[in-house]
């Protein structure tokens, strides 16, 4: 996921993530977005990573609801050993109490009983500390709904590059970076939600509506939770659509 965040990445680097040996040391991805001012980027990007953070969560979560907690099991991990680090100068800046732990204690639940009440207990809780976190960046941010727009055209453009990544001669190589893209546009999807509650504009929502025509044709593309050896479409296709937000998102 690093490499691919990091092609489509403009701004400086934030510190490298502490890996562990199940994950090889990629330096952390830039930011895939310019703002005016180089806090409200730091307001933006930390909104973002935790967009991935529970991306990678849900479709954790989705493979293990489907029987498959060794393809699960790496979106467990990803949160923790590929993202947290790149929050934490904010998070202290914030004074925000940390919340690593409970994504360290879901990893080792899925390792251990993937099914089990106790991680479906705890995965609720790693949520909740996510939106928790979120509270912490401005309130004219969180009530933006472009703004909130523009943060959802970098994670669609994260997804079609996950997406890419996953792909190598024309097959499906890659199931990790698949499920990332998978798992990026599920987040989306309650997003786009959370927004419409609390759109109070004819623009607003005018805005939420067509970004989620463009979703839905993303969501197409990786449709299946297993997909077949030859993905649907071809990578050029989830760029078009990665495009076609992030020209949405400058409206």
């Amino acid at each position: 996921m690093r490499a691919v965040l990091s092609a489509i990445g403009i701004l400086g680097l934030c510190a490298a993530a502490t890996a562990a040996p199940m994950v090889v040391p990629i330096p952390p991805p830039a930011l895939p977005f310019v703002l005016a001012a180089a806090d409200e980027a730091d307001d933006a990007g930390f909104l973002f990573r935790l967009g991935l953070m529970e991306g990678h969560l849900i479709v954790g979560r989705e493979l293990i609801q489907a029987g498959r907690p060794q393809l699960a099991l790496p979106h467990f991990g990803h949160p923790v050993r590929e993202l947290y680090d790149d929050i934490k100068d904010y998070m202290a800046e914030k004074k925000l109490p940390g919340f690593d732990t409970p994504l360290i204690e879901l990893e080792a639940l899925v390792a251990k009983s993937p099914a089990g009440a106790e991680t479906a207990a705890k995965y609720d809780q790693a949520i909740a500390a996510i939106n928790r976190a979120r509270e912490a960046a401005p309130a004219l941010l969180r009530a933006s709904v472009p703004a909130r727009i523009r943060i959802c055209a970098d994670t669609l453009e994260a997804a079609a590059g996950e997406y890419g990544a996953a792909i190598e001669k024309g097959r499906i190589e890659a199931l990790v970076e698949y499920h990332d893209s998978r798992g990026f546009l599920s987040y989306l999807d309650q997003e786009l939600g959370r927004l419409d509650a609390q759109a109070n504009s004819d623009s607003d929502q005018g805005l939420i509506a067509r970004f989620k025509a463009v979703l839905v044709k993303a969501q197409a593309i990786v449709a299946p939770l297993l997909p077949p050896d030859r993905p649907i479409k071809p990578v050029s296709e989830y760029r078009a659509v990665a495009a076609e937000a992030r020209d949405l998102a400058k409206r």
